[in-house]
């Protein structure tokens, strides 16, 4: 069952770099530029968006839009039942995670994988990060 309780956990208490980590390819081409979170708006595709670390909301500079972990997957393609249901999993996952002791700081950049481009999602993908780069 879908209750506030857990909508609000997944927005206030899923930090998005971890979401990312996750999503692994799947996710938006994302960076830390001077301490702050940053990924390619999933609405316009931009490399706007920054997350707050206060609230764990981003918001895209480009676009003004605001995300959250939810909204993040629904621009993704998700289902909203299958979006909670995989941010619930990760949501176990980091809590999981921070019941560990750990030795490093911050959960790892999301991992790209060395196989060429699936789609033009990817493709874009790539090439905004060639401009970021430059």
């Amino acid at each position: 069952m879908i209750t506030r309780p857990l909508l609000r956990s997944l927005r206030n208490d899923l930090p998005m770099p971890f979401t990312f980590q996750q999503l692994g390819n799947e996710a938006p081409y994302a960076k830390t530029v001077e301490g702050r979170f940053r990924f390619v708006c999933p609405h316009c595709g931009d490399l706007q968006a920054v997350v707050n670390p206060r609230n764990n909301l981003a918001h895209c500079f480009g676009c003004g839009q605001n995300i959250n972990n939810i909204d993040l997957l629904l621009a993704l393609g998700y289902r909203f039942r299958d979006a909670v249901g995989h941010l619930q999993h990760f949501l176990r996952l980091y809590k999981s995670d921070q019941a560990q002791p750990k030795h490093s700081t911050g959960p790892a950049p999301p991992q790209r994988s060395s196989h060429g481009p699936r789609s033009i999602k990817d493709i874009l993908r790539r090439e905004f990060e060639k401009l970021a780069r430059e």
